[in-house]
């Protein structure tokens, strides 16, 4: 299984260096700029695919009365990078139907999920290790943090270009193979 070390080293060798660092944050040019990039990268990625091994589920935690239109207001859970699906405490699962639900308040805020009526769970994309990745998310993974590298390093914006065309292509297909 890759550590993040591994996938920092493999982003690292895709731009062609021959640096080596001896982790994120080493003291290194290289090494400060993935500590800087490594993790928004991740989340960003994270949170643009229905990854079910970022798929975690929990019980939500009633915390307000809304204002109409709105009956539930549901605490957010601190460690959601996005959240992907609202469960109806009157869950009838042969008749499944749309849930309505918003998102209130902005990242690094107070955020509150409001619903239309009462919930009992909730479905959400979340930061986890590496070693649960698939492989082609890896892969993705690596060739965005590779783009940002390139970028930030040498400012060579064709290869980045090239890096970042090949992420989105791994992450279209990890993304359809997780389904």
């Amino acid at each position: 299984m890759p550590t993040q070390l591994d996938i920092a080293k493999a982003a690292l060798a895709q731009t062609g260096t021959r640096s080596t660092i001896s982790g994120l944050n080493d003291g290194s040019e290289e090494g400060n700029y993935l500590g800087i990039l490594y993790g928004p990268l991740r989340d960003f990625l994270l949170a643009e695919g229905d990854y079910d091994f970022a798929l975690v589920g929990a019980a939500t935690v009633a915390v307000a009365t809304p204002a109409a239109p709105w009956t539930g207001a549901y605490a957010y859970p601190a460690d959601a990078l996005r959240i992907r699906q609202m469960v109806p405490a009157a869950l009838d699962v042969l008749n499944p139907r749309p849930v309505e639900w918003t998102v209130s308040g902005q990242p690094g805020t107070s955020r509150v999920i409001l619903t239309r009526e009462a919930m009992s769970r909730v479905l959400y994309t979340k930061a986890v290790a590496e070693g649960v990745w698939e492989p082609l998310f890896t892969e993705a993974f690596t060739r965005l943090l590779s783009s940002a590298l390139l970028f930030a390093l040498r400012n060579n914006i064709a290869p980045s270009k090239d890096r970042l065309s090949e992420a989105i292509s791994f992450a279209g297909i990890a993304s359809l193979r997780d389904e």
